[in-house]
């Protein structure tokens, strides 16, 4: 019985991670395709690393052997709602460096807030699916919180994003992996 009340809760797991993919997918599809107007797209690339993560070591994972960096690159679309406030969809395609080669799609769901005409925050939510197996998450499809600072000058911008990717303790292990980004961007 145990079996079999482990395979229901399983498998109702996954269908909310297929279920919630497929509505930000939809939902992130159909705010980029709204309409384009000036300095609402932007595209931006950047360089990641393991930080703050349980081995407290910088370029470190816990369970995962060697150094673990990577090289991001997104195309986003930004929407104003309110005053300084903006919804940000962004997809995004990851080339993992170390500990071995792999790559990384995903899409994320950001509030910015602009603090001053240039300097800004953000918070945002996503998924994303790896083709790296890191022994700290139990699937291929951690989900994502993330937040950072930024300061846009003109059409130009920098931000260091903090990235937090976790299993949402559908399987096990569910050890965290934290990076920090560096992008660097342009309003298109």
């Amino acid at each position: 019985m145990k079996m079999l009340k482990n395979k229901y809760l399983k498998n109702f797991c996954v269908s909310k991670i297929y279920l919630l993919s497929f509505t930000t997918l939809v939902l992130t599809l159909s705010f980029a395709l709204t309409t384009v107007s000036a300095n609402d797209m932007s595209v931006s690339a950047g360089y990641g690393f393991a930080f703050l993560n349980p081995e407290r070591k910088i370029y470190r994972l816990r369970d995962t052997k060697g150094l673990y960096d990577f090289y991001h690159v997104s195309l986003a679309k930004e929407h104003p709602i309110y005053n300084q406030i903006s919804i940000v969809a962004e997809p995004f395609i990851v080339y993992q460096a170390r500990p071995d080669d792999g790559l990384d799609f995903g899409f994320t769901i950001s509030g910015k807030y602009y603090m001053t005409k240039n300097f800004y925050v953000h918070v945002g939510v996503g998924i994303a699916y790896t083709t790296y197996g890191f022994k700290e998450q139990g699937t291929h499809l951690p989900f994502i919180l993330q937040g950072g600072i930024g300061y846009r000058w003109k059409r130009f911008f920098i931000e260091d994003r903090f990235k937090h990717y976790s299993n949402g303790g559908i399987s096990r292990p569910n050890t965290s992996i934290n990076s920090n980004i560096i992008l660097i961007g342009v309003c298109i």
